[in-house]
């Protein structure tokens, strides 16, 4: 994801893919989550666009916001899946939010 560009044909790096990852890091999941939203669409077209919804749905998972990943797992299959891979890592498989 790193080259991400602010539209197809913007060759400029864009400025809130820096500042996600650097709230990421700082585990600023507000931040992260509020900066990668804007830029992510589920099944999109666009590589960049598609990549940021992945992201924006590992996001809630990383930071344990379990409850909040089932509300989105309910209409999202890549919520569902991160939500299921946070229960299963953390040996919880019987205790789905969204069911």
């Amino acid at each position: 994801m790193g080259g991400c560009r602010a539209s197809a044909g913007d060759t400029r790096p864009v400025e809130w893919f820096e500042r996600a990852q650097e709230a990421e890091r700082r585990q600023d999941w507000d931040a992260a989550i509020r900066l990668v939203s804007s830029h992510a669409e589920c099944y999109s077209a666009g590589p960049y666009e598609h990549n940021s919804h992945l992201w924006h749905m590992n996001l809630p998972a990383r930071a344990g916001r379990l409850a909040e990943l089932g509300i989105l797992a309910r209409t999202d299959v890549h919520a569902r899946r991160g939500l299921d891979r946070a229960l299963r890592d953390r040996g919880k498989e019987a205790e789905h939010p969204s069911a």
